[in-house]
């Protein structure tokens, strides 16, 4: 259940200063001075009052520690869940609402675990007392400790509902062992550790772990999560989406290393960098005897240098700086080979092109016929098994030949049956391999719907709400005819300039790759093209980092030209069905290169080798020892002259 701020902010305004009476009763001030309202803070020791009512805000701040509450804040600081502190703001101020009956299960056929009942915590206690979390914090959190002296972490719902159980060891973990589990034979769901008791007008805290969680709070800052399944795992984002946008601020803190630092970009440019900071732990301490011990994570800065540092680094935390511009010595060297992207799966492409970047904005080109299509869905196809996430718009396919094309790759021949009607052979993909990648890949691939607005202004906001909430990293639009730009003939060519402006900073602000299929023109005799055939504004040919363009051999060309002595060629065979050409590479600065593709009409596949035709994507676990159904003629003529005459 998520209950409107608007409404928990109208509930604080109907009390007014009365919020000031009641949380200093809760809190059981000593000498409360109620005419200026202010007392000496609760939360550290004082000795002049420094703890002051603000009544716009409705909230006590200290200004000695920094602490800031509200009515919410202390009645989950005397136990109460979030959903349960607002039920008793809301009977305070005579605010009807209908919360409906807490802890129920709403997800159909999930299987919820089992509390842990729990007597006794020493083992659990001990431990989190050893990295300086005190039992009162354990039991906040509610923690627990399982038969065999495991810590139990209980994730709950925003409704309270238990919904995942989590263990660790109560003990240094040694090498090899493992680290974390979840409950056997219960189901489990990327929430948000604490996310139950977290008050959503105030920033929230995202830790990497549990116990970094715990350390903020028990440093005094309460509204802290931590993820659930470690800095590489970012379903919660896509789980928690809407309890998440919530928030006006958010801070994260990921460990001192390579996952966190990725885990802090990543979750950045999903959230939102306008409304993101994030926490610098320092990288050592230094003891007494001058030795710099490295320090880890939000825990450790507990550990080593105390909860008054943990809340200056939290209070402190960095914006994420999303302004026009960067001082120069502030932008990092960032070599090709460190930037992250996608490989697009054919080698001797890859080799030209290392992959398409993150942040980069590409063109795909070719007349009709050439193979744009299966290109396309081959892309899409690795970049899901790289495991980055693809957002896809056609505007010319319909959603379920946009699929169809790409199970017939994701297939490959061994999963296809050979049909024929009315002596046309056509192929078809198993119904249980279909079965199969309809479970694998639920949650990676997302297809812009038919029937839905093609306005520039729809796509653009699709495709982002897509990259932020379910984490898609590769982002295809076929084609720039079929969006709407909302234009006549006066200012078409400006709104395709906008377009694409708008697509590059898409790609540049959330760090993902696009490619944006755009049609030649007309040409009149079938030619291989130059990026000057790209049809629209110029503008899209100089924005581009990319353009690749797909020609389709013709049997003129397979046959080359021979000189007319019979010795060598005045232009020579072509033996591949597709030649892809790199019409302009401003990433590594060559154009003019070629790569040639063989394809392969049952699968679909585009291919080099026996390999690349017989690759098995990650959804098809069988083993393979017989040789492919439909093999290649294009690897298995004879004959040179098979391959590039008649016989191909």
């Amino acid at each position: 259940m998520i209950v409107s701020k608007d409404k928990v902010a109208e509930a604080k305004a109907k009390l007014g200063d009365r919020n000031a009476e009641i949380i200093a009763e809760e809190l059981n001030l000593i000498n409360y001075d109620t005419k200026n309202r202010k007392a000496c803070c609760p939360y550290h020791n004082e000795n002049t009052p420094s703890f002051i009512y603000n009544s716009k805000n409705y909230n006590f701040h200290c200004f000695g520690c920094h602490k800031n509450v509200d009515i919410i804040d202390v009645f989950m600081e005397k136990g109460s869940t979030y959903i349960e502190a607002v039920e008793k703001l809301f009977d305070l101020a005579g605010i009807s609402y209908s919360f409906g009956e807490k802890n129920i299960k709403t997800k159909y056929s999930y299987k919820y675990p089992t509390p842990v009942e729990c007597e006794n915590k020493d083992k659990v206690y001990e431990y989190f007392m050893l990295r300086k979390i005190s039992p009162a914090t354990v039991d906040y959190c509610d923690v627990r400790q399982d038969e065999q002296g495991n810590v139990v972490f209980n994730y709950y719902d925003s409704n309270d509902v238990l919904t995942m159980v989590k263990y660790r060891p109560s003990r240094k973990i040694t090498k090899g062992e493992n680290k974390t589990w979840c409950q056997k034979g219960a189901d489990t769901t990327p929430l948000l550790f604490n996310m139950n008791r977290i008050n959503t007008s105030k920033p929230l805290l995202i830790t990497e772990g549990e116990p970094d969680a715990m350390a903020a709070i028990e440093s005094g800052y309460t509204n802290t999560v931590s993820v659930p399944l470690g800095a590489g795992n970012f379903h919660w984002i896509e789980e928690c989406w809407d309890w998440l946008e919530q928030f006006d601020s958010i801070i994260i803190c990921s460990d001192n290393d390579e996952a966190g630092i990725k885990m802090q970009k990543e979750v950045v440019y999903r959230l939102g960098s306008w409304r993101c900071k994030i926490v610098n732990i320092p990288l050592f301490y230094e003891q007494a005897d001058k030795q710099k011990v490295r320090v880890k994570d939000l825990n450790e800065v507990l550990y080593y240098l105390g909860k008054e540092n943990v809340i200056e680094i939290i209070v402190n935390a960095a914006d994420t700086l999303v302004d026009s511009v960067f001082d120069y010595s502030d932008i990092k060297n960032i070599d090709l080979d460190n930037i992250d992207g996608i490989n697009t799966g054919f080698k001797d492409l890859d080799r030209k092109l290392m992959k398409l970047f993150y942040g980069s904005f590409n063109i795909v080109t070719g007349i009709n016929g050439s193979g744009k299509s299966s290109f396309l869905s081959q892309l899409v196809c690795q970049s899901l098994e790289q495991n980055k996430n693809v957002w896809m718009y056609s505007g010319e396919l319909p959603n379920f030949q946009s699929k169809n094309w790409i199970n017939y790759i994701l297939a490959g021949q061994r999963n296809l049956v050979e049909k024929n009607v009315n002596d046309t052979p056509f192929w078809k993909v198993t119904e249980q391999a279909q079965i199969q990648m309809n479970k694998y890949y639920q949650g990676k691939l997302y297809i812009y719907k038919d029937g839905y607005s093609h306005k520039v202004s729809d796509l653009i906001q699709s495709m982002v709400d897509s990259i932020r909430k379910y984490g898609a990293k590769l982002i295809i639009i076929d084609n720039l005819t079929s969006v709407n730009l909302e234009c006549n003939e006066n200012n078409k060519y400006s709104k395709q300039e906008e377009f694409i402006v708008q697509c590059i900073d898409v790609a540049k602000k959330y760090n993902v790759a696009v490619v944006l299929v755009c049609h030649p023109h007309k040409i009149e005799t079938m030619r291989r093209l130059t990026k000057m055939d790209v049809q629209g504004i110029s503008a899209i040919i100089d924005l581009a980092h990319r353009i690749i363009s797909l020609y389709r051999v013709s049997k003129d060309d397979k046959k080359g030209v021979p000189k007319k002595n019979g010795k060598g060629w005045v232009k020579e065979p072509i033996k591949y069905d597709v030649l892809v050409d790199i019409l302009k590479d401003r990433m590594l600065g060559y154009e003019g290169n070629s790569v040639g593709l063989f394809y392969d009409r049952p699968s679909r596949r585009f291919f080099t080798t026996e390999f690349d035709l017989d690759y098995k994507y990650s959804w098809d676990n069988k083993q393979y020892s017989t040789q492919l159904p439909f093999p290649p003629k294009q690897l298995y003529s004879k004959q040179d002259e098979e391959v590039f005459g008649e016989h191909q």
